[in-house]
């Protein structure tokens, strides 16, 4: 005869085949004794489907949803969960998992639906940080170290156009001779090739921030604004 084995929760683990008491082997009426442990039956449980587990309430079998072990997602935020119980999912999971991490569940369509807003915001900021990391070799991001480089600038231009320049009353220029360059009139023609380089290597740059920007803020899905990131092409360093 086979015995059919269930959990502590009533669902179903397997089947064996009976065993026949040794102490008394057959009934008064010569039929076989079998020996029934706990938690099984002689009944046997309905065929189920994937996804589902025959469930044992002392009586009878039914047939439950089983999603035992698969990982589900909370609507609220999205972090994964463990199923650990058979039955239908509980309210505010989903076996759906978020396409992303600005996401948020709606109930009225069962769907993800991203949060447009937050990915473009993500997407300028990460257009932000790629233009700060390509125009830190030629300008300081640090706003007191940017107004000392538009001093010397400055001076270097004032020290060039004057007909005799006293290197003293440019300190900029004075401090960097011997450093920058050997003389003054050097350290201001090196300081003004210098800022030439800036301001190109810095309008391109912007120029391409600011398109790639514009054009995350008109992306009307996550994929589109992806393929802005994507397709984004910084100016290159220029080469001696």
């Amino acid at each position: 005869m086979q015995l059919y084995l269930y959990d502590a929760q009533g669902a179903c683990i397997g089947r064996q085949e009976a065993r026949l008491s040794p102490a008394r082997p057959h009934n008064p009426d010569g039929s076989p004794n079998y020996l029934l442990p706990a938690n099984a039956t002689p009944i046997q449980p309905p065929l189920t489907a994937a996804g589902q587990v025959a469930v044992f309430d002392g009586e009878a079998w039914r047939v439950e949803e089983d999603h035992r072990g698969q990982v589900a997602y909370a609507t609220a935020d999205g972090k994964p969960v463990i199923i650990q119980a058979f039955g239908p999912l509980p309210e505010g999971l989903t076996l759906t998992p978020p396409p992303g991490r600005r996401y948020s569940w709606d109930a009225a369509t069962n769907t993800w639906q991203p949060d447009m807003a937050a990915i473009r915001a993500d997407a300028e900021a990460v257009i932000d940080d790629q233009a700060d990391a390509r125009l830190a070799p030629y300008i300081s991001l640090t706003p007191g170290r940017a107004m000392t480089y538009m001093a010397k600038e400055a001076q270097a231009r004032q020290f060039l156009e004057a007909a005799a320049p006293e290197p003293a009353d440019y300190p900029l220029i004075a401090g960097e001779v011997g450093i920058t360059a050997d003389t003054a009139k050097a350290v201001a023609e090196t300081i003004l090739t210098m800022a030439k380089a800036w301001h190109a290597m810095g309008g391109a740059i912007e120029a391409v921030r600011l398109a790639a920007k514009k054009q995350v803020r008109q992306a009307p899905t996550p994929e589109a604004v992806e393929a802005v990131l994507a397709g984004i092409v910084w100016p290159e360093e220029p080469t001696a």
